[in-house]
């Protein structure tokens, strides 16, 4: 499967960034979902597809305005352009920012599902609101996305066998606590080498932190280890 970064930061944009926005398309590109749709990224969205005709779904982890900014202004394309409800599976809380979300939408909770040739799985991270991570199985090969979640053992199990993790690498090393809203770099390489994994993107990259420290941290720990960078298509 490709995954294209449409955006990678969080929790605001970096100058001529875009908040998170993960479109994750099958080989054949005949199935595609968007996982995440934060501040900036519909007007990448629209550059690669078309969202009322070609998307088969959105998918967001939480409902923090980071992550899905951006739905209430699909929204209005959807009303103007879709000959069909697009089907979306977010959180039901909080509900104040639940209640944002209106137009041709067919809305489901998170709950495992198949979606043309793509098996998607979730499961409940760590974080202030309800979320979860996201995982993608199709062409033969595994994608987790962690959404924002600091570690969990719930997490942990459910990245075990993934062949790439995209990770939410929101804090620095200094600033990482068991309380805190994120992980940090070294987290996520632990996550990923527990995981066996092949790859690590760390994503939710703040413009608060250095981005060559984070990924020097995640390195030392699991060397293949990268930096997630709009623009940028991956082939999982």
């Amino acid at each position: 499967m490709i995954l294209d970064i449409l955006g990678c930061n969080g929790p605001f944009p970096a100058g001529g960034g875009a908040c998170s926005g993960y479109l994750v398309s099958s080989d054949d590109r005949k199935t595609r979902v968007q996982l995440d749709l934060g501040s900036g990224v519909l007007g990448r969205l629209i550059e690669k597809l078309d969202p009322a005709r070609e998307l088969d779904a959105l998918v967001l982890s939480h409902l923090h305005f980071d992550h899905m900014s951006d739905v209430p202004v699909l929204g209005y394309l959807l009303d103007f352009t879709a000959d069909r409800p697009l089907k979306l599976i977010c959180p039901e809380t909080p509900a104040e920012t639940r209640k944002l979300i209106k137009g041709k939408f067919d809305v489901y909770p998170p709950a495992d599902t198949n979606i043309g040739s793509m098996r998607l799985e979730f499961v409940q991270g760590k974080h202030p609101v309800e979320t979860y991570a996201v995982k993608v199985i199709c062409d033969g090969s595994t994608l987790v996305y962690t959404g924002d979640t600091n570690d969990c053992a719930e997490i942990s199990l459910f990245c075990a066998g993934a062949d790439a993790i995209l990770a939410d690498c929101g804090l620095s090393s200094a600033n990482w606590g068991p309380a805190k809203p994120h992980m940090d770099a070294l987290h996520c390489a632990r996550l990923a080498k527990e995981a066996g994994a092949r790859e690590l993107i760390l994503t939710h990259l703040s413009p608060l932190n250095d981005p060559e420290a984070l990924l020097d941290e995640a390195r030392a720990i699991f060397p293949s280890a990268y930096l997630a960078e709009a623009g940028s298509s991956i082939l999982i």
